[in-house]
């Protein structure tokens, strides 16, 4: 009996959406324990503390359906590349998911502030690369070639600049954090900054989990 290769695939790309949107909804239901305020601040800690670690589910799908989709494409043809560049894909990928899982379990570590700047400025530039590519694939026709796919690619785009916004009202919560443990008036202040924050990014979420879930569409429907 053998195996087809694509199913395999297919099979991985399911299990990764999974794991995405279970993720990000252990993430949204933690994030109210974090921003409430009538917890007492150990325990809004400890319900931070999951909150990262359902964190690492989205995070690890965000970049292994990178390499997964690629190798799909390339598989049913839809995009013109070289198994030589879905190896180098794979290998990146591989790297970068490494470094995303040493940034987990060293928080602390002196390197680890460097190496987030360093994933950010990947984001960017995989940001800038799926929306150019797309483009530049509607217009002339290549190197991806079935539309469905070129929309997809621009709704990846979206999803992952989600995550960098999403990234952005995590530092508000460090600060309001910071002002919460002064007491009195700050600690009032740095509360509205927790929950103004989190406000915004179940707002944001809302819009990641619908554009996550249109990519799976565009995928497995392949409407045009």
């Amino acid at each position: 009996m053998s195996i087809d290769p694509y199913l395999v695939l297919v099979y991985v790309h399911i299990v990764l959406f999974v794991y995405w949107l279970g993720g990000d909804l252990g993430v949204y239901v933690t994030s109210k324990f974090v921003a409430n305020r009538n917890l007492s601040l150990e325990e809004r800690f400890r319900f931070m503390d999951a909150l990262f670690v359902c964190d690492m589910g989205p995070r690890t799908a965000l970049i292994l359906l990178l390499p997964v989709g690629l190798e799909m494409a390339r598989i049913i043809g839809v995009i013109s590349i070289s198994p030589a560049i879905g190896g180098i894909v794979w290998l990146f990928s591989f790297i970068w998911l490494g470094v995303n899982w040493w940034m987990f379990y060293n928080q602390r570590h002196a390197l680890t502030a460097t190496l987030r700047t360093y994933d950010l400025y990947v984001r960017y530039a995989l940001i800038a690369l799926l929306i150019g590519g797309a483009m530049y694939s509607i217009v002339s026709g290549g190197p991806v070639t079935a539309l469905w796919l070129q929309v997809k690619l621009l709704v990846y785009a979206v999803v992952i600049s989600l995550g960098v916004y999403l990234r952005t009202e995590i530092t508000k919560w460090i600060i309001g954090f910071g002002m919460v443990r002064q007491g009195g008036e700050a600690a009032d202040k740095g509360n509205t900054i927790i929950e103004e924050a989190l406000l915004r990014s179940q707002r944001a979420a809302l819009v990641l989990w619908s554009g996550v879930a249109l990519a799976a569409f565009l995928g497995k429907v392949k409407p045009f």
